[in-house]
């Protein structure tokens, strides 16, 4: 007798709900995870023997003093001359139409000097303020535009040296962006 046996059939297994449940085990897994912060604190020995110091709770005001230096015209170019404002509570002015210490008569050469001794003067007086510590001090000399891209380099170097006279080494300059063009040069002169 011949015994038929029947081939089984093939089964398939539906993969839908398992992908299902291993997506829904990822945003699980996802959701839930903490990641281990970093550790901030960095562990030290202090000594034994001293505390903790204080710190000042604001920081010491920086002693300043300013000096804003411009260039006015009165009728002409060739009578221009430089003011020079101390921080904005003394105007000092140089003499009109100054051409330099060689071209200029001794006349107006101890008209130039009595200004910037008189400058100096004010510096120490200033300094003096502070606590007379000319190193505790900071100098700043600024041009601002429009006018102060036209000082002429010797009545800027001559400040200068006014700080320097006193003491006063850190110092601190602002001028204009551009410097002047041939033009406006030429026109100086």
């Amino acid at each position: 007798m011949d015994l038929r046996i029947e081939e089984p059939q093939e089964t398939e297994l539906n993969m839908t709900p398992m992908i299902d449940i291993v997506f829904q085990l990822i945003i699980f897994f996802l959701l839930s995870l903490k990641f281990k912060t970093i550790d901030r604190r960095i562990e030290s020995m202090l000594p034994d023997d001293r505390g903790l110091q204080s710190i000042p709770e604001t920081p010491v005001d920086e002693q300043k003093i300013k000096f804003k230096v411009f260039r006015r015209e009165l009728a002409s170019p060739t009578n221009a001359y430089t003011l020079i404002k101390l921080d904005n509570a003394a105007q000092f002015r140089l003499p009109a139409g100054w051409k330099g210490r060689r071209l200029e008569s001794a006349d107006r050469v101890k008209q130039y000097d009595a200004v910037l001794a008189t400058i100096t003067e004010s510096l120490r007086t200033r300094i003096a303020t502070y606590g007379g510590m000319p190193d505790a001090v900071k100098g700043e000399i600024v041009a601002p535009p429009p006018h102060g891209g036209a000082v002429p380099h010797g009545d800027v170097v001559s400040l200068l040296n006014t700080f320097i006279d006193v003491g006063l080494m850190d110092v601190r300059f602002e001028g204009t962006a551009n410097p002047l063009n041939k033009a406006d040069s030429a026109a100086r002169r």
